[in-house]
């Protein structure tokens, strides 16, 4: 835990035009926290811009001011750029660079246990449940009265990161901290039904595609997405339903993972751990991070040429591991 409140809050204060971004592939988390933190910006009189490599996703777009999001920060200038749910500085791909480009300092807002403390200002704390749970601590800190925009947003990335509350690092000031977002203005029923409890129909064609290729051993299941399947289904390019929650729910497997094919010849990689097990470890010796039960590494080559490494460390993690609920 690294929790630099002086030193960001000074930063942030001193801002005018605060650059936002998250990682590539983001999910409800790297969102809710971009939206979350931009919209109280926005009410306190300051000019931030919110970015994402390759720009907002449909399934997020619910949230308010999602039409803000840009999919680049070519020819913006700000005074300081915040990093969102990145356990390093290489997760908001290439928008980093750009922020480097600029040379202002960098607050470094996150929730994984493996962050690498790149920031002028790290704010990193692995108990919170969601990187919006950091950010609505941080709007404590600054004295920021939550919105209905912002609250919706942060409420997301509860939502999403914990399944509903389901996750094992839900504590009982977790769902405090939700319900002080519902009573700020925060519809949970809406969002569990625009992200848990939707599937856009061309990624249950894209699960028809790749679910027949699926691998059980020795306690690991697995699936490959490749562009090949993508088209076929007629898929985002990005997204894939949270598959690999669901290839978790086999009765034999400890640990899942979703290969899947990048269009600049890479593969990113998710893991997925049921508790008693760590695929943390294995994603930072692979390049990656994340959390005990989730994480994930982009590794250069096809599905195909990194299956063979990557599974034999998770089978090795699937055998060091037992399976514990509490």
């Amino acid at each position: 835990m690294r929790l630099d409140w002086e030193q960001a809050n000074a930063l942030l204060t001193a801002a005018t035009q605060p650059i936002l971004i998250t990682h590539v592939q983001p999910d409800g988390d790297a969102f809710g926290a971009l939206l979350g933190l931009g919209n109280a910006l926005l009410a306190h009189g300051k000019a931030p811009i919110m970015a994402v490599e390759g720009g907002m996703t449909d399934r997020f777009r619910f949230l308010p001011n999602a039409d803000r999001v840009q999919p680049n920060l070519d020819g913006v200038t700000g005074d300081l750029a915040i990093v969102l749910d990145c356990s390093d500085d290489r997760r908001p791909g290439k928008l980093m660079a750009s922020i480097k480009a600029l040379n202002v300092p960098i607050v470094n807002l996150d929730h994984h246990r493996t962050n690498t403390l790149f920031g002028t200002a790290n704010l990193v704390n692995a108990a919170w449940v969601s990187t919006t749970e950091g950010v609505l601590e941080w709007l404590d800190q600054l004295g920021m009265t939550l919105t209905p925009e912002t609250a919706q947003c942060l409420l997301c990335g509860f939502v999403t990161d914990t399944l509903c509350f389901r996750t094992d690092s839900v504590k009982t000031d977790t769902l405090g901290k939700a319900q002080r977002l519902v009573d700020a203005g925060a519809n949970l029923n809406y969002i569990v039904r625009k992200t848990l409890s939707t599937i856009e129909t061309s990624i249950i064609r894209l699960w028809s595609q790749v679910m027949p290729t699926v691998k059980l051993e020795d306690g690991v299941i697995w699936v490959k997405i490749t562009q090949a399947a993508r088209q076929a289904a007629g898929a985002p390019e990005r997204g894939d339903g949270d598959l690999v929650g669901l290839l978790l729910q086999a009765e034999d497997a400890h640990i899942a993972a979703i290969f899947r094919e990048q269009p600049d010849g890479t593969t990113d990689i998710s893991f997925r751990a049921v508790p008693g097990f760590d695929v943390a470890s294995v994603a930072t010796r692979l390049g990656g991070g994340g959390h005990t039960l989730a994480a994930g590494v982009t590794l250069p080559g096809t599905p195909d040429s990194v299956e063979p490494e990557v599974i034999a460390a998770l089978k090795q993690a699937a055998q060091q591991g037992t399976p514990s609920f509490a």
